[in-house]
């Protein structure tokens, strides 16, 4: 007596391909989202000023507020922007040194909040 072939189910054949492209879309919709959130959280391209380009806005009045984070971060808040501009100290020198070198007494300062790491 002889089996009877048993007929292949083209699910069976396909489950492979359909598996694939889940994990293959779920990565996809992984970086998308790692990316969109990069970009609300990371200072852009048109954020990032200098030192001097800072001085210069805390020279002229314009800085609502500053924020410093560790040693090197400041942020910088000016009225009606609700994303702050970033500049970076250099390594080593303080906030209150590196402006007063750059000709802004510290009585010239806004609101300045510091945050540790």
């Amino acid at each position: 007596m002889q089996r009877a072939e048993q007929i292949a189910s083209p699910w069976k054949s396909r489950i492979f391909v359909i598996v694939f492209v889940i994990i293959l879309a779920l990565i996809v919709t992984a970086f998308v989202w790692i990316v969109q959130s990069a970009k609300t959280t990371l200072p852009q391209t048109d954020e990032v000023i200098t030192l001097q380009e800072a001085a210069s806005r805390i020279d002229s009045g314009t800085v609502e507020r500053i924020l410093l984070q560790g040693e090197r971060d400041v942020f910088l808040y000016l009225p009606g922007q609700p994303r702050p501009l970033y500049t970076r100290l250099e390594l080593g020198k303080s906030f209150t040194t590196t402006l007063e070198a750059l000709g802004i007494p510290a009585e010239r300062f806004p609101p300045l909040t510091v945050e540790s790491d």
